[in-house]
């Protein structure tokens, strides 16, 4: 993310990825000027207001001033993918009392599933799910060499999701 200060319209906020961009500014004069900065530059068109990006779900009520952003399909994906749909539930992303530790013994004999349902869990957590940031932090700790400990652990964050499933950032 980059923020351009225009001389009149103040700092805007341009996002790039890949060939997607948004663009944010405190007014519509702003995006105006910005929208057609780019287009003279890159080839390309106006999608208009965007209601979704990266994953993310995106709903903005001008009347209320405000932004809502929540990621139900990378949510349900995860839940599906492994299972957990019909886990009983968990009122806590870890619970109170665990201590993860790296004892060397019961390791899962591939990482990768493990590897992918943290990253997948930190995304959820730096986007729109801060509720979890600390859970996640604590499992990213264990992605080389997990044992099952941590996997159940990162199992524990689903079964959150299942208890929390519309959970939005505001």
């Amino acid at each position: 993310m980059s923020i351009w200060q225009h001389p009149v319209h103040g700092p805007i906020h341009v996002l790039v990825d890949v060939d997607d961009m948004a663009v944010a500014a405190m007014a519509l004069a702003g995006l105006s000027g910005a929208e057609e900065l780019v287009l003279s530059t890159y080839e390309g068109r106006d999608l208009g207001a965007s209601n979704t990006l990266l994953g993310m779900r995106i709903y903005r009520d001008r009347a209320a001033s405000t932004l809502t952003l929540s990621c139900p399909g990378v949510t349900a994906a995860l839940l599906e993918q492994l299972g957990t749909g019909t886990a009983r539930h968990s009122k806590l992303p870890l619970a109170a009392n665990t201590t993860l530790k790296r004892t060397g013994e019961h390791l899962l004999v591939d990482s990768t599933q493990y590897s992918e349902l943290a990253g997948s869990l930190r995304y959820l957590a730096t986007t729109t799910r801060p509720d979890i940031a600390y859970a996640t932090g604590v499992l990213a700790r264990y992605m080389n060499n997990p044992e099952v400990q941590h996997w159940t652990a990162a199992a524990g964050v689903l079964r959150y999701f299942s208890t929390t499933p519309k959970h939005e950032l505001l």
